[in-house]
């Protein structure tokens, strides 16, 4: 077969400035050379693509690199493979035009709360841990030192992350009683990225996938865009509302349930370990994919043998895959996340794992590789778990003189607050913007977007200004 061998700019694929760019650009090339072949028509579903010698022979390329090529273009979903046979051309996804369950449309103003110009102190809605000044001075150090020798290495590394700190991932998963294989572990640059991966290795367009409510808006936006259909379960101060999770299972049977067993973003709250085991019970029934998003767990603090566990350590890598992350603890821009997951997903994962972008990780790897070998890592949770529950203890003594409800928690960044039943939060907050505050008002929690009366607050960036402006935009008298 030949027809693909597509011009750009000055040169074409298989003539000598192919052959000049390097292995990365050689893999680039033919990719677009494939693409283009698909978009013009001249590629259409379910035919064979050339044979990797044939492809290689007809750019002039390595077959190693039309391997690679090929490898990618089926991680995207472009192309599929027959075993014995070759590699075909995909049929384009075909688009649920009328979902079973309806779902809000997407609202991008809940991704103010992580990208925002707003200072902190005016932004008691922020999802964004507010650092001491020495905690930020301890990162930079070990950041400048890390990337005055990080940037000698070359190359990607190893495809399932930076070993070394692998290693010390598997440790401190030991440490809480949870233990791993190294191969078991991923590394990509932050929990939502780890999300992102698994997301796109198991979810299909008009798959069914269960969230919890409330719940993070990251949960409901990456699952929406990869064209979901969402069902959701009340959460409740021990967990998910197994009642419910059942009665959806029997009559839907989701693929997945997407949920956080550990500090939930945005309640705070904590599975039970005996609603833990019948969950997983559960999900070993259906045949359902339980995915433990634990991002802010490193805020839990210790307390001998509170009755709380994440799902990983009663599963032992069956139907969990564990999503961990560092950027609360460290900075979002320096965090690394992490995927813990058994043979029956890991080889989906690492095939996905390169699709997320990994190229800030050489650095990121190393800062947190160094926290977690010198014990930083260790004793910056002790003085953070210090530093929110005064936080916590001042802003619900504040929430009291307000008379204002927050729901019990279990420690981390958040707390829940119910201002009550005659309040509209998004209404609240769209008033305190206009003065200047940044707020999470509960709408954005709601995977079916309905009205609240419910406010994320966080700890760290909920100032006396922010209350004022809350206490003065509130009714005189609430329910």
């Amino acid at each position: 077969m030949t027809g693909l061998s597509y011009s750009t700019d000055q040169d074409t694929f298989g003539g000598p400035q192919g052959r000049r760019d390097g292995q990365g650009g050689q893999t680039a090339r033919v990719i677009r050379a494939v693409a283009q072949g698909i978009a013009d028509g001249v590629l259409i579903a379910d035919q064979r693509l050339p044979s990797i010698r044939a492809m290689a022979d007809e750019h002039g390329v390595s077959r190693d690199t039309v391997q690679r090529a090929y490898d990618k273009l089926v991680a995207g979903g472009q192309i599929y493979a027959r075993r014995g046979s070759g590699f075909y051309v995909s049929s384009p996804p075909v688009l649920p035009t009328v979902p079973a369950i309806k779902v809000a449309p997407v609202d991008l103003a809940p991704f103010q709360l992580i990208h925002s110009s707003h200072p902190l102190d005016r932004s008691p809605g922020s999802g964004v841990l507010r650092h001491e000044p020495s905690a930020v001075e301890e990162l930079n150090r070990v950041l400048k030192s890390v990337a005055s020798s990080a940037l000698r290495t070359t190359g990607y590394g190893d495809p399932a992350g930076y070993l070394p700190l692998r290693e010390q991932l598997r440790n401190k998963l030991g440490i809480d009683g949870v233990d791993v294989p190294v191969d078991a572990i991923l590394t990509v640059p932050g929990s939502i990225a780890g999300l992102g991966v698994v997301i796109r290795a198991f979810v299909r367009p008009g798959g069914r996938i269960v969230v919890e409510d409330p719940c993070s808006f990251a949960h409901v936006a990456a699952l929406l865009s990869q064209g979901a259909e969402i069902l959701h379960v009340p959460r409740k101060a021990d967990g998910p509302d197994l009642d419910v999770l059942r009665l959806l299972c029997e009559r839907y049977r989701p693929a997945m349930f997407l949920m956080s067993s550990l500090i939930q973003n945005p309640t705070g709250s904590c599975i039970s370990l005996h609603k833990a085991r019948q969950l997983i019970d559960i999900a070993t029934e259906f045949e359902m994919i339980l995915v433990d998003d634990v991002g802010q767990a490193d805020l839990l603090p210790p307390a001998g043998n509170r009755p709380v566990a994440p799902l990983l350590l009663l599963d032992h890598l069956d139907h969990v895959i564990h999503v961990g992350g560092s950027s609360r603890i460290l900075a979002p821009e320096v965090g690394v996340g992490y995927i813990v997951a058994g043979e029956r997903y890991g080889d989906m994962l690492r095939r996905f794992r390169p699709l997320q972008g990994l190229g800030n990780m050489l650095i990121q790897e190393r800062v947190l590789y160094r926290f977690l070998d010198e014990g930083l890592y260790r004793r910056r949770c002790e003085r953070i778990r210090g530093q929110l529950a005064k936080g916590t203890i001042a802003l619900r003594q504040q929430f009291a003189r307000m008379g204002i409800a927050a729901a019990p928690s279990m420690g981390g960044l958040f707390l829940w607050a119910d201002l009550g039943n005659s309040i509209d939060t998004l209404d609240l907050a769209k008033r305190l913007l206009a003065r200047g505050f940044l707020t999470a008002p509960g709408k954005h929690f709601r995977p079916a977007g309905m009205t609240s009366s419910e406010m994320r607050f966080n700890v760290t960036t909920t100032s006396e200004a922010a209350l004022q402006a809350l206490a003065e935009s509130l009714p005189p008298i609430r329910d």
